[in-house]
Parts: C-alpha cells; structure tokens; sequence
C-alpha cells in the first residue's frame, strides 16, 4: 500500500531516493563517495570498483566445478583497466562497490540493475541483505551466461533501504568493515 509517498510493506517502509538522501544528509545513511546524481527514485547506484577476484582452479576438489566450502578459497587479483575487463562464463568472479555503505537505522537490499541484467551478467547472486550496523564495500558474486566486459567505476548495481519493525541488533560479524571484496568466511563456520 503506497501511504504519502511511502510504500509500506508488512509494517515496512522503503525509502524514496528523496528521503535516502535526506538520510545521508542527517548522516542516518552512509555512503562513499556520495553522488547524488546516482540517486533514483527508490534506490541509489552503485559502481564497481576496479579490483576484482577470479576464483583459481586449484581451489576445486575432486569434482568439476566443484568448491569444498570446508576449504579456504583460493584467488587470484584482477585489475580492471580503462579498457575493460572480459568476464567469461563458468568463473567465479568476486568484486567489491567502489561506495562504502553503512547505517546504523536502517537495513538495505542490493541487487542489479535491468540494463547490467540484459547484458545475462548477474552481480549480486546471493546475500543481498545488508544488515542494520554494517558498514564497509560489499561483495559482489558476480556471473555471466556469455562473455561481458565490465569497467571500473561502471554502474553495475542498486541499493535501496527500508525500515525495520522491532528492536535493532546491530550486525557485528566477520564482514564488517570489508575493504574490496571478500571470499566466503563460511569454513570458519562449519563443525561449530
């Protein structure tokens, strides 16, 4: 249901790009570098940063295309040159958002954007959800079904924040504070 310019879902609002950046601007937002022109109507553009991760064969075990997640990943840094990158299919690329990104009031979603999707390229296939406390440059998945050159500083994604209901845990975990991206941390996890 649309209330005021507000689109409340399950108690939930989604901010408008006038009120992310009104947020910004009373620091409930955090974003850097801070652009307004990448602000849209209900969400804001991020780009990609230049570094970027290829994951290495030898990380793979006795199956192919297989990742233990028992395992510490392997991979070898990308940079991404004025003149593009060719991304191939059947690789797993890990890239980071050249913004830094963090609120303490709010918790964000992130996803690709429509014209980076009709390019069959998928920047952000899992762990979309920014939890309320983090801050730091989240991790891009990203995949592609045909060869596609990226470039750096490219608009490659979206972010958009809505309200939580309830009482505020603040995220603290092993992501936090991420500088570029970050491999998979879930072999620490596993046998606790």
């Amino acid at each position: 249901m649309v209330i005021r310019g507000r689109l409340d879902i399950i108690g939930m609002s989604w901010l408008t790009g006038k009120e992310i950046e009104k947020q910004v601007d009373m620091g409930k937002i955090f974003i850097d570098p801070f652009n307004r022109s990448q602000i849209n109507p209900n969400s804001y553009d991020y780009r990609l940063a230049p570094e970027m991760k290829i994951l290495l064969a030898n990380n793979m075990v006795d199956c192919i295309e297989c990742v233990d997640p028992r395992k510490e990943m392997k991979f070898r840094e990308l940079m991404i040159g004025e003149n593009g990158l060719v991304l191939m299919p059947g690789r797993g690329y890990l890239a980071s958002t050249l913004e830094e990104f963090g609120s303490d009031f709010y918790a964000s979603l992130c996803t690709g954007k429509s014209s980076v999707g009709r390019l069959f390229l998928q920047n952000h296939a899992c762990a979309g959800l920014i939890d309320q406390g983090f801050f730091g440059h989240i991790t891009l998945e990203i995949t592609v079904t045909l060869p596609v050159v990226v470039y750096p500083r490219m608009r490659i994604g979206q972010i958009f924040w809505f309200e939580s209901v309830g009482e505020a845990i603040l995220y603290s975990g092993k992501y936090m504070n991420q500088n570029g991206s970050l491999p998979s941390q879930i072999y620490k996890d596993i046998g606790k």
